[in-house]
């Protein structure tokens, strides 16, 4: 990453898994099926998105550049910071 301060927070740190793009944090990207309130998400440069449920917020830094774990939990791709999101 660059110098403290300069991170870009809206892009994720893991590429794309489809295309390996980068990944956006874009507002109203997501549609769940015939529900008509979109939600943001991230996307990326070729218009592959992903789940928002698989990127919660993080309660210490507040991006969602997060992943989840084997053992379930989250983990914050900035901070580091684990947690658990109640289902």
């Amino acid at each position: 990453m660059g110098q403290p301060g300069t991170d870009n927070t809206l892009i994720r740190s893991v590429p794309c898994d489809v295309c390996g793009a980068r990944m956006l944090w874009t507002q109203s990207a997501w549609s769940d099926g015939d529900d008509p309130i979109t939600r943001a998400a991230y996307r990326c440069d070729n218009g592959h998105v992903v789940d928002p449920v698989q990127t919660p917020q993080c309660p210490n830094c507040g991006v969602h550049d997060t992943a989840r774990l084997a053992s379930g939990e989250f983990k914050c791709n900035r901070c580091s910071t684990l947690f658990t999101v109640p289902r």
